[in-house]
């Protein structure tokens, strides 16, 4: 052990003075090569605008952006087109054109990022209008977003937007690799449960907002793009409605949402699939459907959460707040769709990311819970009832570790039997109630004697074990002889005149051949019984200890193994 802390120290040295000399040598460099870095290499071609496909526009959705009624002014002007969710977008004036697909952002200008952008710059006093050409929007409730601007106040609004849905899958990442390393750890369902939907939920988000192209498609998704926009969230819905039922325990006040949600977590799933074999022409149709059916359940377990709250469930508040980003979203879908239409995207992703961190919050606090409830029962099933000492399974087990400690660190430990004397006639004399008094009398005084490192157990009836790590079994036997004088007050203390309380003790040693517990514990019992047998009141040593006395028998510490 020595040597390792040396070992350490040394290190601890050489590093710190490698630190120091790395500071130094940096700070004396100076220069250019000391204070900055710079890397890359000078560009040899310029950026490639991709060709427009060639489209038929009577079968797209064509806009047109008129200019000013004094006509174009000439500064440059950027136009941003977001949230279409298939097929080629194209932006012209005059002659100037540019095309590109959210689906893959190879094809997108790189100075906008959360959409298809460029910056155009028509002719001073020119009136043509600027087009916009894009295929119809399949889902009605997530409407394209056509944005006109200056360049650069546009641009800092595209970063924003960027930033947000970035942060959501981050939020959205980190929860998922924390609800894995937790189900690890823990093996607890809710968690893997948990896990699975984040990812999910994760993948429908990165498809919503087009991060899934970026930067370039990781996803070959092709045709399924859009269907899995409408499946994804359908099959979530079961179970994200069942997981904050279950976890904030509704269905404790709500009977029926156990059955309801059971049945709503079989249900969404075939939902999900049939979307994917439906047809294009029924996509429209069935997102509005699932948008208006989530909507509605979600206000459905609102409900039910303000009902338990009034009942005195702390549940309902978590499964209340979860829900609310999703009912303002549908408030404003029925109040301000225009505005709604602009941040919709945003709102839905971060609105997730609250739900899921929520429910993060709730499943954690019941595991924490559950462990609580868990180590109370456990310290109720290692604990006397009567004297509120260890019992003896807990007794057993960390007579165990403190064996192995003791072995390991090569000190001694000594293990003592204690039995009261004559106790069944204690019981028939004074009655049962007056036995338990007895008793809790002698663990009281047990603790009083015995060292605060010391073990004390109630083994079972009127048997008690003690173990006292680091300490001779002389040691021992002169605590136990001190227990034997406070017992001559028991009488006068339980305000039992005739009372006459006594002890029987046995005692032992660990030694170097004891593989585990059972050879100690039958010396100490063997010992226990020759004090019984010997006339009772009494302490008996263990013969592999009779003839070895240490040096100083008051200290409970010895330098070597008895």
């Amino acid at each position: 052990m020595a040597r390792f802390q040396l070992t350490r120290y040394w290190l601890g040295l050489v590093l710190a003075a490698l630190l120091v000399s790395g500071v130094v040598a940096g700070i004396s460099a100076g220069g250019p090569a000391g204070d900055y870095v710079v890397t890359g290499q000078p560009a040899a071609q310029g950026e490639k605008t991709p060709q427009c496909a060639p489209q038929d526009d009577r079968n797209r959705t064509r806009l047109l952006l008129p200019a000013p009624e004094s006509g174009w002014s000439g500064h440059p002007q950027a136009v941003v087109v977001t949230n279409v969710q298939r097929g080629e977008v194209a932006i012209r004036h005059g002659t100037r054109e540019r095309c590109g697909t959210l689906q893959d952002a190879r094809t997108l200008d790189s100075r906008f990022l959360s959409g298809m952008g460029t910056v155009l710059v028509p002719p001073v006093g020119n009136r043509d209008p600027i087009e916009v050409t894009f295929d119809p929007p399949l889902l009605p409730l997530w409407r394209p977003l056509i944005t006109l601007g200056e360049p650069a106040p546009l641009q800092r609004l595209d970063a924003g937007r960027y930033s947000l849905r970035v942060a959501a899958i981050a939020i959205m990442f980190a929860l998922l690799v924390s609800a894995m390393l937790t189900w690890v750890g823990t093996r607890e369902r809710a968690f893997l449960t948990y896990a699975i939907e984040s990812l999910v939920f994760g993948l429908w988000l990165a498809m919503m907002s087009g991060l899934w192209a970026r930067p370039q498609p990781w996803l070959p998704l092709g045709d399924l793009a859009v269907p899995l926009m409408l499946a994804l969230p359908i099959g979530l819905i079961g179970v994200s409605l069942r997981l904050i039922v279950m976890q904030t325990r509704l269905v404790r006040q709500v009977r029926w949402l156990d059955p309801a949600t059971r049945w709503l977590v079989r249900l969404c799933p075939v939902l999900a699939l049939a979307m994917l074999l439906l047809p294009m022409q029924a996509w429209g149709a069935a997102s509005v459907l699932a948008e208006v059916a989530f909507y509605l359940l979600c206000l459905v377990v609102a409900a039910c959460a303000v009902k338990g709250v009034a009942q005195g469930a702390r549940g309902g508040i978590a499964a209340m707040s979860s829900l609310a980003p999703f009912l303002i979203i549908a408030l404003l879908e029925l109040t301000a769709p225009a505005w709604l239409a602009s941040w919709k995207v945003e709102l839905m992703m971060l609105a997730g990311c609250w739900m899921k961190l929520t429910m993060g919050m709730v499943i954690n606090l019941r595991l924490g819970s559950l462990r609580q409830q868990r180590d109370e029962m456990r310290v109720l099933a290692q604990t006397d009832a009567l004297t509120g000492l260890p019992n003896r399974r807990a007794a057993l087990e960390a007579l165990t570790m403190a064996r192995g400690d003791a072995q390991r660190r090569g000190r001694p430990l000594s293990v003592a039997f204690l039995d009261l004397d004559h106790f069944k006639a204690i019981n028939d004399r004074y009655g049962h109630e007056a036995g338990d008094r007895v008793l809790e009398y002698f663990a009281q005084t047990l603790r009083t004697v015995f060292r605060g490192t010391d073990y004390v157990a109630r083994m079972g009836g009127e048997e008690f074990l003690i173990f006292l790590p680091g300490a001779q079994p002389r040691y021992a036997v002169m605590r136990i002889e001190m227990l034997r004088t406070l017992m001559a007050t028991a009488a006068a203390s339980l305000d039992m005149p005739d009372l006459r309380l006594t002890v029987s003790g046995g005692v032992t040693g660990l030694l170097p051949g004891d593989a585990d517990i059972v050879p100690i514990l039958q010396r100490a019992d063997a010992a226990m019984y020759a004090a019984k047998h010997a006339g009772r009141d009494r302490v008996e040593l263990a013969p592999p200890h009779q003839d070895k006395t240490p040096a100083d028998p008051a200290s409970p510490v010895a330098t070597q193994a008895d």
